[in-house]
């Protein structure tokens, strides 16, 4: 009777869940988690039910300091307070993902519609746990929106992680109830066949996709291959071996009708797939910039408009099904020829893709006449920023996420990208994804519950206070410098801007510059008193610090460049005392830029492979050389021409980063 009286003490209050459940009943009773209590399986249980059931001891013993027993019983009912766990038989489950929780005050029930509803259940059942080792008597019912709900990873344009930060990438997608993620690959895997593809570039191998395949799906996530086969292919066309292959001088796509290209393609088809038990790919197919302007001119023009394109991803489809997969291609090019959207062959899937908040996600729509399976692809906001852009992200995962409901999406998958040399940190992006788990689960939540569980769930900070959420938003706010920039952020550009090219350091503005500087300020200060909230994401925390102090570099350096530009049209408005101030504010400037890169290289080693970090560098020294080359200018009293604000145009901004990548 004693015991049954502390399980009946009061309850404490329900604390937010990511994703928000569906149906929360709170029945005001609590049930106290005894040392003896068991976590019960059938004796019918799978391999993975056992898994779970583990899972379920671990967190326990984690958050409460109780190591339960795990044990199958054919009966129950005589066991005293124990954890039940099952999956099928659900009354309303016709998803695999859907799953309950019944907590009473002598026993704890989980049931899943399959193996993974009853990963999810526990995952649920996690954020209640405490130090009290008391969890509030609730019933909840709950299932996804979508069927397919993850994650893209770009590996390919500078950054490879390791398998062990793989592995955690993983713990965290089951964690926030993501069942797919995607490796995006150009060339980043070691072909025994093409052996030069990938070489120097830390590149994935077999037995690595293997044994990420093998962990990932025991924590039911979805490892589906994903490898370029159209445009993006600079990486493979510029190697001597595949030159011939390209479609023009450009080097960006592969010419479709080149008979070596086609039998490239099966080869590293045939290597690559058969590493993945997924059976799905996605072939990509995006953004052929020079399709049929040069080899393939003449088949594109006798197939018409989009014939040329329809006709290579055929290919692709019958070359992936004959390694037992079904292909997915992003649907940018689909779209530039929609009278031909009805011949898509009606087993791929489409992927729809835009990355700026303002935008007509509804054009899915199209996919959904033409009865093909798609899913929306909102964007992290993470790459061309030093931090993401917290309120764009966030507005384009939820228009991907309604418009994907409103017409019928097969799911969702967040797309994390790392153009011009992947300098956006790993942990930068959780807040998006935990975002897109959000949404594509159950829809939006109120922004107080998701900062509270997004705090807890990931980070472990306790006080219901979401401050963790907080600082992501602080933090992701800060962009303005004057100007804008499409897909990324202004900060970034002038993190890397050659201070005699100064095309972003002469359309920022001072206003701007000062608010962001105070912003940062404040928010630096926020992060370094925030340090134990981040109680199991310290390399988060740490990642979030170079943020901050990269962004304030980039203030710093932008209002002293501008004080430099200045001089540069007026050279008589610095006397010698002050050019030497400036001069040396500049190569100070030089010295922090320096230790920052050192930072991030330390950072980047953490969870990656070394990879192409050189890209990064190299940017980087285009903008410290030129900080010491104005100095020596102003010690001098030698100034270059004057710098005039051009437009910010998108090819210009590419111009403008191919200078920085440039050797130096």
């Amino acid at each position: 009777m004693a015991a049954r009286a502390s399980n009946r003490s009061r309850a404490p209050r329900l604390p937010a869940i990511l994703p928000t459940p569906r149906r929360i009943e709170l029945q005001g009773e609590a049930f106290a988690i005894e040392r003896t209590a068991p976590i019960v399986l059938p004796p019918s249980a799978c391999e993975s039910s056992w898994h779970t059931a583990r899972r379920l001891q671990e967190l326990v013993e984690d958050r409460c300091g109780v190591r339960l027993p795990v044990e199958a019983h054919l009966r129950r009912d005589d066991l005293g307070a124990h954890f039940s766990l099952g999956h099928g038989g659900l009354a309303n489950a016709i998803k695999a993902d859907a799953h309950q929780l019944a907590i009473e005050a002598g026993h704890v029930e989980l049931r899943g519609g399959g193996a993974s509803g009853l990963r999810y259940a526990v995952e649920t059942l996690a954020q209640l746990l405490n130090r009290t080792r008391k969890l509030p008597c609730v019933q909840i019912e709950d299932e996804p929106d979508f069927a397919l709900r993850g994650v893209m990873l770009d590996v390919s344009r500078g950054k490879v992680p390791t398998l062990q930060t793989l592995k955690d990438l993983v713990d965290i997608l089951a964690q926030l109830k993501l069942n797919a993620l995607m490796l995006y690959v150009e060339h980043t895997f070691r072909f025994r066949r093409h052996p030069q593809i990938g070489r120097g570039d830390s590149p994935l191998d077999a037995q690595t996709i293997r044994a990420l395949d093998d962990y990932a799906a025991r924590q039911h996530v979805e490892l589906i291959p994903c490898l370029q086969s159209l445009g993006h292919m600079d990486h493979i066309l510029t190697l001597p071996r595949y030159r011939e292959l390209a479609e023009t001088e450009m080097g960006w796509t592969i010419a479709p009708t080149h008979p070596g290209a086609r039998e490239l393609i099966e080869d590293l088809y045939d290597e690559f797939l058969p590493n993945f038990r997924s059976k799905r790919m996605n072939a990509n197919c995006d953004e052929p910039w020079d399709l049929g302007r040069g080899q393939s001119k003449a088949r594109g023009e006798e197939l018409g408009p989009g014939g040329l394109y329809l006709e290579h991803v055929r290919f692709l489809r019958d070359t992936a099904a004959r390694n037992g997969k079904q292909t997915m291609i992003w649907g940018d090019v689909v779209h530039a020829h929609p009278k031909r959207i009805a011949e898509i062959p009606k087993d791929l899937t489409m992927l729809d893709w835009w990355y700026e908040a303002e935008f007509d996600y509804d054009r899915v729509a199209a996919f959904e006449r033409s009865g093909l399976d798609f899913a929306v692809c909102p964007g992290t906001s993470t790459w061309n920023s030093l931090f993401p852009r917290v309120e764009n992200s966030e507005a384009n995962i939820a228009g991907w996420a309604e418009a994907g409901r409103r017409h019928g999406a097969l799911g969702m998958l967040n797309t994390d990208w790392g153009d011009f040399g992947h300098y956006n940190l790993l942990g930068n992006s959780w807040f998006a994804y935990a975002q897109g788990a959000q949404q594509s689960w159950s829809g939006a939540c109120e922004k107080p519950v998701f900062d509270e569980a997004f705090s807890a769930l990931l980070f472990g900070e306790t006080g219901r206070r979401g401050r963790v959420a907080k600082i992501y938003r602080e933090l992701g706010a800060i962009h303005d410098a004057g100007f804008e920039v499409m897909n990324g952020s202004p900060m970034q550009y002038l993190f890397f801007d050659d201070l005699e090219q100064a095309y972003f350091i002469a359309n920022a503005r001072k206003p701007a510059l000062d608010r962001a500087r105070k912003r940062l300020v404040k928010v630096r200060d926020q992060i370094e008193r925030a340090k134990d909230c981040f109680a199991r994401e310290k390399e988060s925390w740490r990642e979030l610090v170079y943020a901050a102090d990269a962004t304030l570099f980039a203030v710093d350096k932008t209002l002293a460049a501008r004080r430099y530009n200045d001089w540069r049209r007026r050279p008589k408005s610095l006397n010698a005392r002050k050019r030497k101030r400036l001069g040396e504010e500049l190569r100070a400037l030089a010295k922090t830029q320096t230790a920052l890169v050192g930072r991030l290289r330390k950072l980047w080693l953490d969870r990656n492979a070394i990879s192409n970090f050189e890209l990064t560098q190299r940017r980087a020294e285009h903008s410290i050389k030129s900080l010491r080359t104005a100095a020596t200018r102003l010690a001098k009293a030698d100034p270059p021409p004057p710098v005039k604000a051009a437009a910010i145009e998108p090819k210009a901004v590419l111009e403008a980063v191919r200078r920085s990548l440039a050797p130096r």
